[in-house]
């Protein structure tokens, strides 16, 4: 995440401009001109797009919804401020019941009550201005007034109708939460060597896994460079964030690492994690086949059946091993290998049905599917409902991985692989042109290039199969350079993954079974 130290107090001016719907906020008095000790973060939200930055380093405004702030009466922004303060590790106590709130941040307490126009700054009475609402579970405040009262400088930008609330915060805020970077991260887990488990620091990083298992056997989402030799910090996972999921490699990685421990050093409480985390899968497991985001209880799009970031080819992928008995998981007994087995087929049967026709021709996957309905449907605001470019590379070859394919399986692998092949894009590149007058230094364009490699879209089109593209405002554009500027750097439109699958993968493949190539 970008930081920005407070040296000049020039930096601190700068975040105050003049604004035409916003009251203006003057700096604290007695505020030093130099602060070593200090980090000023910037949270900035924009009306209509579901989503808060802090230093240009966005999450969603309401894990899993697409909540988006909101200008009520004299051009006042309200939103929900939870997520926003937990990430900066402030404190937030809400009681649906009684509709109250209470956020805790930099030895500041506002506590706000639903209808009534005065608030309770640090034991004070205050007046609010726009009265606080409570709805769809959370508090709406005003978001200006919220971030005044914890000492924030308020920036308004018309143009864009961003509010950026810049805070003067301790610098050990920093570090907060989990230890992150090393040698020994969530990033690097399946990278080591069988040695590694029978090491002392192989036993202490899968000791510390165990620490992150919840109860229902499953793993919350940690960033990629959490260091797991040290010691668990799960007050750090707050909410939503502390739930058990199988997006980005969550759980997959965790079982398959301690299963390796087990392999190693034979200590029974790694391979009771195993054991309690593959029960996880087999009981998350939905019964038309597919796996939620999130489970149990999970909320808005978290609630969809998820090919994302290989979130059930990762996961049929351990019941097939499980099922099987081999390699990590052979010391699986045979009961829980046979649940695997009945859990596995059903979810293989939801691949094959899943598999989207254009025109009465067999396509890819969707990143997403209703959990009812098994429709594509839309994951975050500029994931809109489509077929997917990247994982749908994935589920083919996952599906060139199993042994004795069946009919319908190879039907699934040639029709995808003929999709891929006519949908292939060349004779482009993104090119990245640097520019140093706009906000990240650079932008992305797309250039002729003869010699470029094939690419394919992120996202089709449902009904055409053309490219489509999108931002946080969730509006289908047609083209690459009709994307907002900060999607456009910021997100992947274009991807490689089926490059390796046609050129090798598949090849080898229907060699192998003796299938005639569609590739022409």
């Amino acid at each position: 995440m970008f930081r920005t130290r407070l040296l000049l107090p020039s930096l601190i001016a700068c975040a105050i401009l003049s604004s035409p719907v916003l009251a203006q906020t003057a700096p604290p008095s007695g505020l030093s001109p130099v602060h070593q000790d200090k980090v000023l973060k910037t949270v900035s939200l924009i009306i209509g797009e579901p989503n808060y930055s802090v230093d240009s380093a966005y999450q969603e405004l309401k894990e899993g919804f697409y909540t988006k702030p909101e200008l009520v009466g004299n051009g006042i922004m309200v939103a929900p401020l939870h997520e926003i303060i937990l990430n900066l590790g402030g404190q937030v106590q809400s009681d649906a019941a009684m509709q109250t709130a209470t956020y805790k941040l930099l030895g500041h307490t506002i506590e706000v009550t639903a209808g009534m126009g005065q608030a309770i700054v640090d034991g004070r009475p205050t007046p609010i201005g726009i009265t606080p609402r409570w709805r769809e579970g959370d508090m709406w405040v005003p978001v200006a007034w919220t971030f005044e009262q914890f000492g924030a400088f308020i920036k308004w930008d018309n143009a864009r109708q961003r509010l950026s609330a810049s805070l003067i915060m301790p610098l050990e805020s920093e570090t907060a939460g989990q230890s992150t970077g090393g040698d020994y991260t969530v990033k690097t887990l399946l990278k080591q060597p069988a040695a590694f488990w029978a090491s002392a620091t192989g036993i202490k990083v899968a000791d510390n896994i165990l620490g992150y298992q919840n109860k229902d056997g499953g793993w919350p989402k940690l960033e990629s460079n959490v260091n797991l030799t040290v010691p668990v910090n799960k007050a750090a996972l707050e909410g939503f964030k502390a739930k058990s999921t199988i997006d980005n490699d969550s759980t997959y990685n965790q079982i398959v690492s301690l299963a390796r421990a087990y392999q190693a050093t034979h200590q029974q409480r790694f391979q009771d994690g195993v054991v309690k985390g593959v029960r996880y899968l087999i009981a998350a497991q939905l019964s038309n086949g597919g796996w939620q985001q999130y489970w149990p209880e999970p909320l808005g799009y978290k609630a969809r059946i998820t090919f994302n970031d290989d979130a059930i080819t990762n996961t049929m992928t351990i019941l097939r091993d499980v099922s099987k008995q081999r390699g990590d998981f052979s010391f699986i007994d045979p009961t829980l290998a046979q649940q695997a087995t009945e859990s596995f087929n059903k979810g293989l049967a939801l691949i094959l049905k899943t598999q989207w026709k254009i025109n009465g021709k067999k396509t890819g996957w969707a990143a997403q599917y209703d959990e009812h309905s098994l429709e594509p449907a839309p994951g975050r605001a500029f994931e809109l409902a489509s077929v997917s470019g990247g994982e749908s590379a994935g589920v083919v070859s996952f599906l060139m991985s199993l042994d004795n394919p069946s009919p319908e399986v190879i039907d699934a692998v040639q029709s995808a692989v003929a999709w891929f092949n006519a949908t292939k894009i060349t004779g482009i590149k993104r090119y990245r042109r640097e520019d140093r007058t706009l906000e990240y230094g650079f932008d992305f364009v797309m250039v002729s290039d003869p010699s470029a490699p094939p690419t394919w879209a992120r996202f089709y089109d449902l009904q055409t199969g053309r490219p489509v593209f999108t931002a946080r405002d969730g509006v289908p554009r047609q083209r690459f350079d009709e994307v907002s500027y900060e999607r456009r750097v910021k997100y992947n439109w274009y991807t490689g993954e089926a490059v390796d699958l046609l050129a090798t993968e598949y090849p080898l493949w229907a060699k192998k079974l003796n299938l005639p190539s569609v590739l022409h």
